[in-house]
């Protein structure tokens, strides 16, 4: 077996990986923010100040949307 295809394969698996976590990551992020921005309008009071649970909404749509961006990147 010769190290450099091994190396190479494991490179393109880590890289593989890497982008599914990124996207998975993103959408899990997103979808919190979503749910900080609407939760005083489903009915779910989780006792935050609205302004807190709206700027900690945008963060998160924020960050999940860098890592849909990283994700795409990678490849």
């Amino acid at each position: 077996m010769d190290t450099n295809s091994f190396r190479e394969r494991e490179e393109k698996r880590k890289i593989g990986f890497k982008v599914i976590y990124d996207y998975a990551m993103g959408i899990i992020w997103f979808g919190a923010g979503a749910y900080f921005l609407l939760n005083k309008y489903l009915g779910n009071n989780l006792g935050f100040d609205s302004l807190w649970s709206t700027i900690f909404g945008i963060l998160c749509i924020g960050y999940g949307a860098f890592r849909f961006y990283r994700g795409i990147s990678a490849k």
